[in-house]
């Protein structure tokens, strides 16, 4: 019974592989067709770089244009913005603004003092669409806007575009994008009128980019996603950020969604960012995670003039993106396609090819029972089945079979009477699921992260644990797991058990947290960006495959010695911690807003790389078996 699983879960392996490759095609196509990226200045940047080198901002913009920026952005004008005086335009209550005038019961309510070089009709009627009720006073100077609110109401509340922004980019042929901030207090429609007034007004606004805790037109957003669809906008998602109503706004806009990256000057300070670090950094978020929008700042802690750094960050990064293929432009989004059958049958395949090689592994007589293999087979034919039709049951399938997956890949290299071909089946194996599951949910809802999938932290935590009950079940320790309860534990028994426990922590707190990567690693990520281009993770390089070397040697060796108990113990860590290594290459498919392309590449190079690294620790332990104590501790006996 077991070879004949073993014979159908090969046959399931290579058509999973085959069906998934097939089932990748239209997520590849698309991945190619966006290889673009967008680099995006902030109005005021320019604005203030143009100041300190003595230009204008038309001549600054040019220049930049020139140097490869691609798009402008421009923000919206809230009560703080004009009360702290960084416009032309006045701001105050009325009683300020106009103070021999008469006031009609409207003293206290917020004014806006536009000059007459930008009191246009566009500024009037915006107004009078977000702020209905507005009234208007004639003065010399231009007109006062008396908006039916108290200052204290609209601190925090976008009331009008930057008017200078305004005037320099309405008549620019650049790509724009407009960043709104929120509305506490205003009417969603409201709103949505005077959103629908900007566009029309600035032709070639193509983005919106939301500033602020909470998302503009927060609760009832549907009046603005309407505008927005109606002049086919798009909604910048800035990575790491989350808005109160985000989810929301960017669910009710897909396929319309465009990812962006940006550093702010804290982060800089607070992790003491360099400028190459920060070049690394971007172009690390356009070829690793697909972000199709760089917010480029100033790097503002330095002394002045800025421009000068800034374009030689600017022309480093475009030199990184360049080699990597990448196109500068403002693209467009992904077109909302699904997955074909192919990704269904793929996924299908890879389920029933691990639940085979699983139940063949198994050592006792229920795993070999007919009835009992045709009953896994049944259950996970409906779980896949469901899958494509219920999100339940797809996040609980695509969980099991990356957890499952990579655990049964560790095993096939683990279990396998020839090293190389074991690591080749368990690598088959991974690119199987890996397939699979790239294909099923590499669809745009994950590419963008509107959908997340489970099982991340479950893929790391599941094959260490599977390794340790199937040796148990081999009994490969000394004793059983019975009597190891039974008896008061050993020191050498608890320090494994600390450095399991310390392990399975250090995953979980550090998986997909950066903020806790020290920085030599940093240094060191870098490094192999610079070489590799697709960096191996740390996990597979550094850990699984090294582990799964030396596991292998020891695993030779103990067919003709016998292991102390630390030796049983070293063993036993060793084949725990190399399980790591398809853990972490079944992780990286499952990051689907990363190239696939890339994706298998970085998987390749950290299977080559790790073993590099495994073959130099076995020469290293192969030379500290010279020494007689090293040997005591690990083998019954001294000659090895």
């Amino acid at each position: 019974m077991n070879v004949f699983l073993k014979k159908i879960s090969l046959l399931l392996l290579i058509l999973a592989i085959a069906a998934g490759a097939v089932g990748l095609i239209p997520r590849f196509k698309e991945e190619m067709a966006k290889k673009d990226v967008a680099l995006l200045v902030e109005y005021s940047d320019i604005d203030v770089m143009a100041r300190q080198a003595g230009l204008s901002f038309d001549e600054m913009l040019k220049r930049l244009l020139k140097d490869g920026i691609t798009a402008v952005s421009f923000k919206d004008l809230t009560g703080t913005d004009l009360r702290d005086g960084d416009t032309p335009l006045l701001w105050g209550t009325l009683r300020d603004l106009l103070p021999e005038g008469d006031f009609d019961g409207l003293s206290g309510n917020a004014a806006l003092l536009v000059p007459k070089e930008y009191d246009d009709w566009f500024f009037k009627k915006y107004l009078e669409a977000r702020f209905p009720g507005c009234v208007t006073r004639a003065v010399p100077e231009g007109s006062i806007y008396v908006l039916p609110r108290e200052p204290k109401e609209l601190l925090e509340v976008g009331i009008i575009p930057d008017p200078m922004a305004f005037k320099h980019l309405a008549r620019l042929n650049v790509p724009l994008v407009y960043r709104p901030s929120p509305t506490f207090g205003l009417s969603s429609d409201d709103v949505a009128k005077s959103l629908d007034l900007l566009f029309a007004s600035l032709w070639r606004l193509r983005g919106v980019l939301p500033q602020g805790a909470v998302m503009f037109g927060y609760p009832d957003m549907a009046p603005l996603i309407d505008v927005m669809h109606k002049y086919g906008a798009l909604l910048l998602q800035p990575e790491f950020v989350r808005f109160i109503g985000g989810n929301e706004a960017y669910r009710a806009s897909f396929p319309d969604v465009l990812s962006l990256h940006s550093v702010t000057t804290p982060e800089i300070i607070s992790r003491n960012l360099s400028r190459s670090s920060l070049v690394e950094r971007f172009a690390r978020a356009a070829r690793e995670r697909s972000v199709r929008v760089l917010l480029l700042r100033p790097y503002d802690i330095s002394s002045g003039p800025w421009i000068d750094t800034f374009e030689q960050d600017l022309a480093s990064l475009k030199a990184l993106l360049q080699r990597d293929g990448f196109a500068f432009k403002f693209g467009d989004p992904y077109p909302n396609f699904g997955h074909i059958p192919w990704a269904f049958l793929s996924f299908l395949a890879a389920s029933l090819c691990v639940i085979t090689f699983l139940l063949s592994m198994g050592e006792r007589e229920i795993f070999r029972s007919r009835n009992f293999v045709l009953l896994c087979v049944v259950a996970v034919v409906i779980l896949v089945l469901g899958a494509n039709r219920i999100a339940l049951f797809a996040k609980l399938a695509g969980a099991l079979l990356a957890a499952f997956g990579a655990s049964a890949a560790a095993l096939a290299a683990l279990e396998a009477k020839k090293p190389l071909s074991g690591l080749c089946v368990a690598f088959g194996m991974v690119i199987a699921v890996g397939f699979a599951l790239s294909s099923f949910f590499g669809t745009p809802l994950y590419m963008l992260r509107l959908a997340t999938f489970s099982g991340v932290k479950a893929t790391l935590l599941l094959p260490p644990l599977f390794v340790l009950l199937h040796d148990a079940s081999k009994r490969r320790y000394p004793e059983g797991v019975c009597d190891v309860l039974k008896r008061p534990p050993l020191w050498g028994e608890l320090f494994a058990l600390f450095v399991i426990l310390l392990a399975a922590a250090i995953l979980l707190v550090r998986s997909d947290n950066v903020s806790l990567v020290p920085r030599w690693e940093v240094a060191m990520r870098d490094m192999f960006e610079r070489y590799l281009v697709a960096r191996p993770r740390n996990k597979e390089i550094f850990v699984g495959y090294p582990a799964l070397w030396l596991a292998f040697v020891m695993g030779a060796m103990k067919s003709k010695v016998n292991f102390t108990r630390l030796g049983s113990q070293l063993h036993l860590l060793l084949r725990m911690a190399s399980s790591l290594a398809f853990a972490s290459a079944v992780n990286s498919f499952c990051h689907f807003h990363t190239r696939i392309y890339f994706i298998c590449w970085r998987v390749f190079n950290g299977l080559w790389v790790g073993s590099l690294f495994g073959l130099l620790l076995v020469l290293v332990f192969i030379l500290a078996l010279k020494f007689k104590v090293i040997r005591r501790l690990l083998f019954v006996g001294e000659e090895v």
